[in-house]
């Protein structure tokens, strides 16, 4: 018999990366980034793991998982293409037996553990880069901070009895189980941009979906929404009448464990 607390504390700690699948992953960023520096020696800035896998806020069930390379040239003159076309080289010489593939604005390299998308990118000062611009944006290059944005997902972390990042991943399992109808950077960054108040991590929960709508756009999104709202007005009531029996049963039906 669980409240609801006690059940979003335990799925929290299920939504990890099987060790032996990270010890795995781990092995080949480093095995990645020496091939990169030896492929392209002097021409390279610096290397750097970015993203999700990064933040620590990727969860299981993600099929499209993946890790990304942010790989910063010294050489700014050149127009996005001529980077992604040498990262193209680079991958398909190295790992000829994986796919690779444009994936705009990246280069993939699908393994059978993980994929590592290739960021290419140029320095412009401190911890502000410029990386090739979706295909759906007029500009060619736009500006990256993801070291700030890490920072700011620890600090809201921090700030917050280390309540944030499970929310993250709780929301982000959710989102996966719906079919990722969310961006799910959007949603750390809607998850980091909010205030919270009470002591619990249920009430961080409730907070969070509560206000899901300010950036549910389409129809599909919408309607998702309006169903999780339902499930956790379900929740409360239980929780109000103290009928705990039925409170897993409830989440089991959207959020349930990961097999």
């Amino acid at each position: 018999m669980k409240d609801i607390n006690t059940f979003l504390l335990e799925l929290e700690k299920t939504l990890i990366i099987d060790p032996s699948k990270k010890e795995r992953i781990d092995s080949s960023i480093v095995s990645l980034q020496s091939k990169i520096w030896g492929f392209f020696q002097d021409r390279l800035h610096k290397i750097a793991v970015f993203g999700s896998y990064d933040r620590e806020t990727t969860v299981p069930g993600d099929d499209e998982m993946d890790v990304d390379i942010l790989i910063v040239f010294k050489q700014k003159d050149f127009q996005p293409q001529a980077y992604l076309n040498q990262l193209k080289n680079f991958a398909e010489e190295n790992y000829p037996r994986s796919e690779v593939y444009p994936d705009h604005p990246t280069i993939a390299i699908e393994m059978n553990h993980i994929t590592f998308e290739l960021v290419p990118a140029h320095h412009i000062s401190g911890s502000t880069f410029k990386i090739p611009a979706p295909r759906t944006k007029e500009l060619k290059w736009i500006s990256s901070t993801p070291e700030e944005f890490k920072k700011r997902v620890t600090l809201k972390d921090n700030g917050n009895k280390g309540f944030i990042i499970p929310l993250i991943k709780i929301l982000k399992y959710w989102n996966v189980l719906n079919g990722k109808l969310f961006v799910p950077y959007e949603l750390e960054k809607y998850i980091i941009s909010r205030d919270y108040t009470g002591n619990l991590f249920r009430d961080y929960y409730f907070a969070a979906c509560t206000n899901l709508s300010l950036i549910a756009t389409t129809l599909d999104q919408k309607k998702v929404v309006q169903e999780l709202r339902e499930k956790n007005r379900r929740l409360r009531a239980m929780e109000q009448i103290k009928v705990f029996d039925y409170i897993e049963q409830e989440f089991q039906s959207f959020l349930p464990f990961p097999k």
